[in-house]
């Protein structure tokens, strides 16, 4: 009687074909780390305010200097703002008024 012959694997089988699992203890699968939701606006917010909190209690002239931008950037745009509803204004009054609109 003729041994049996060796079953021959191609070489995409060798690849990827099923690996052999080591035998021993069994262990647990770490769990799957949940991916951190982006934050809410307020939750942004409490985060900004924390972060200027710590910087304050560094370097106080450093948290007025940023507060003292922000407020600058703030009056900036509600003036910006302004002059936007303003000129929308003046266009309509003018429309209505049958004049042409006034260039910039």
């Amino acid at each position: 009687m003729k041994p049996k012959k060796k079953k021959k694997v191609s070489l995409l089988g060798r690849l990827f074909g099923k690996k052999k699992k080591k035998a021993g203890p069994a262990k647990a699968a770490p769990p799957a780390k949940a991916k951190p939701r982006p934050l809410t606006p307020l939750d942004r917010s409490i985060a900004q305010i924390k972060q200027m909190v710590h910087i304050g209690q560094k370097d106080p002239e450093r948290l007025a200097m940023i507060l003292g931008k922000m407020l600058r950037e703030h009056r900036e745009q509600k003036r910006r703002d302004q002059e936007k509803l303003d000129q929308v204004i003046r266009d309509i009054l003018s429309r209505q008024e049958g004049g042409k609109p006034p260039s910039p």
